[in-house]
């Protein structure tokens, strides 16, 4: 039998690291608001109208570059979590950041090659190396050891800020100045994150702190139950989040909603990732991470079945929602039980991999519900599917058993 044995790691009420701490989570949240989670993923749906309309190559084939674009995140999302155990989180967000705007501004000169469009869309994440979740996740976690949920649900929330507000500005943008100039001034967003990384972002020093010298190695977690049960609710989740943000407003213009009113709907499902990720962490500080998933997951159910009925403006405003509180609890939860079942020690190769395992369910569930849509001329028989998948990957998460790693107190 396995004994909980207590983290150690900074506590910034005792440390005195408070202010460092916090604005460090701050950055992350900053970070992840322009980040590529936020304009590439969010955003993809957005273009999907604008480029069938111009080069005619339609809604599958232009869906394949979002399942492209996980494809290589999930490649390179282990390497970035070595590197990051190995360097730090900080100088791979400096590094990215540039390389990151410049891939987005160099969609302005897309040809009408599919050829060119599916490289691009393996370029651009790999340009944002470095500014993916777990580079900022990993800072901000080496600063908190009690508010450890709260400080991730802060920088978590990034995303859900992200995908309140530049989704709406893409598709405003798009009408007003096209698609090419959209992809320039996502651009010129993406270099937000390097100034804020500069002065804000703080790696805690080796020096005062042993908290990523607790826990198992990869090789150790990987002989464990959680780490597995792990992995395969991720998956799943990867495959919900996908079909979910992927298709969402083609899904509402199907089911009759206007387009004005379907391309600033994703604004509910931002606002509840907000608010999901921040009491999601507030949360897990107080209550254990299974019973919290089991609660969302119930309400993706819901959500997926209000999406297979053909919602109108009412039910899908009520089913991006609880989508939205669901997909907003994934990372801060996978960030909260990485430490608490393996301890820190290799907080970012497990995290890489994981992600990794999220991103390949990602990407074939974001085609293939193209394909069951163009099948079945509906998107019922998909989101059917995806209520199934939230049945089960509750299931997985009951299984999790009691952390291994507690709180020191």
């Amino acid at each position: 039998m396995t004994t909980q044995q207590p983290l150690r790691g900074v506590d910034t009420s005792i440390r005195g690291g408070a202010r460092k701490g916090w604005l460090t989570a701050v950055a992350a949240l900053i970070g992840l608001t322009c980040g590529p989670s936020v304009l590439t993923v969010t955003t993809f749906g957005a273009f999907i109208t604008p480029l069938d309309r111009e080069f005619g190559w339609g809604v599958p084939a232009i869906t394949l570059g979002a399942s492209i674009l996980s494809v290589t995140i999930m490649v390179i999302s282990p390497v970035q979590g070595y590197l990051i155990d190995r360097f730090g989180g900080r100088r791979l967000v400096l590094c990215s950041a540039p390389l990151f705007a410049l891939s987005l501004m160099a969609m302005y000169f897309l040809p009408d090659s599919l050829t060119m469009f599916y490289l691009a869309w393996a370029i651009i994440p790999l340009c944002g190396f470095g500014l993916w979740p777990v580079s900022y996740l990993r800072v901000t976690a080496g600063w908190f050891e009690r508010r450890l949920g709260l400080a991730l649900g802060v920088a978590n929330s990034g995303i859900g800020v992200g995908t309140v507000l530049i989704p709406i500005l893409a598709a405003a943008l798009i009408g007003t100045l096209g698609w090419r100039a959209t992809f320039l001034a996502l651009g010129a967003i993406a270099l937000i994150a390097f100034p804020v990384a500069f002065f804000l972002l703080t790696e805690p020093s080796p020096r005062t702190t042993s908290v990523f010298a607790t826990g198992d190695t990869l090789k150790v977690a990987a002989t464990r139950r959680p780490f597995w049960l792990i992995l395969s609710a991720f998956f799943l989740l990867g495959a919900i989040g996908s079909a979910i943000l992927v298709h969402q407003i083609r899904l509402l213009l199907d089911a009759g909603v206007s387009p004005g009113v379907a391309n600033v709907m994703p604004a509910a499902l931002g606002v509840a990732l907000i608010v999901g990720r921040l009491v999601t962490g507030w949360l897990l500080d107080r209550v254990a991470a299974s019973q919290i998933m089991v609660v969302y997951l119930s309400g993706g159910v819901v959500a997926s079945l209000l999406f297979a009925s053909g919602p109108n403006v009412t039910t899908a405003i009520v089913a991006a929602a609880l989508a939205g509180l669901l997909i907003g609890a994934e990372f801060d939860v996978l960030s909260y039980l990485i430490p608490r079942y393996f301890g820190r020690r290799a907080f970012g190769k497990i995290y890489g991999i994981a992600f990794a395992v999220f991103q390949l369910a990602a990407a074939v569930a974001a085609y293939a519900v193209s394909v069951s849509r163009q099948s079945f001329g509906s998107y019922t028989p998909a989101m059917l599917a995806l209520a199934v998948l939230c049945a089960v990957c509750a299931g997985l998460f009951l299984f999790l058993g009691p952390y291994r790693y507690d709180v020191a107190t």
